[in-house]
């Protein structure tokens, strides 16, 4: 009987956490997709307590499903890494969104160049593999050389996709909830 209580302890709080994770991910959607703008600023703070909160998060089901999967590791890992760069994001707020979309555009084009060796590498031609890359160069040099128009697109991206995050965690709960 009390193996049974634990049981329902740890799924409540982990009910929870999925549900105070879908709830955050849902007002930073809304944020972002009512004032993109006026929410780059307060981006990386925001975006460091999400990271911090979901990193824990993930810590917690890491650790909790750690003798039940062979992936528990890679969920631990994957936690410890969100609250490393939460907390980077807390302490060097002044990371300017600009720099930020520079490095993201660096990193397209970079991904773009190895999609497009790739599909030339492997005789692909002009496969979708080769228009990725050359689709993602593109873009990456945009965003690299226009970045405050990155900002404005990317926030609301994140709003858009915090938004849909949200709501499916809220739907996959209500799902949970109805099967026990």
């Amino acid at each position: 009987m009390e193996n049974s209580n634990n049981q329902n302890d740890g799924s409540t709080t982990l009910f929870f956490l999925l549900g105070l994770k879908a709830l955050i991910a849902i007002g930073i959607g809304l944020a972002f997709l009512i004032n993109p703008l006026g929410m780059v600023s307060t981006f990386s703070y925001l975006l460091g307590i999400a990271l911090l909160i979901f990193g824990v998060t993930n810590i917690y089901n890491g650790l909790k499903v750690k003798n039940e999967t062979t992936y528990w590791m890679l969920l631990t890992e994957d936690g410890v890494l969100q609250v490393i760069v939460g907390i980077v994001l807390l302490a060097w707020p002044q990371l300017t969104p600009n720099l930020i979309m520079i490095i993201l555009g660096i990193w397209i084009i970079l991904g773009g160049i190895i999609q497009f060796v790739i599909a030339n590498k492997y005789k692909d031609g002009l496969t979708q593999r080769n228009f990725r890359g050359i689709l993602a160069m593109i873009l990456g040099g945009i965003i690299v050389f226009n970045p405050d128009a990155g900002v404005k697109i990317f926030s609301m991206i994140i709003g858009a996709m915090s938004l849909l995050y949200g709501l499916y965690m809220i739907i996959l709960l209500m799902r949970i909830g109805k099967a026990k």
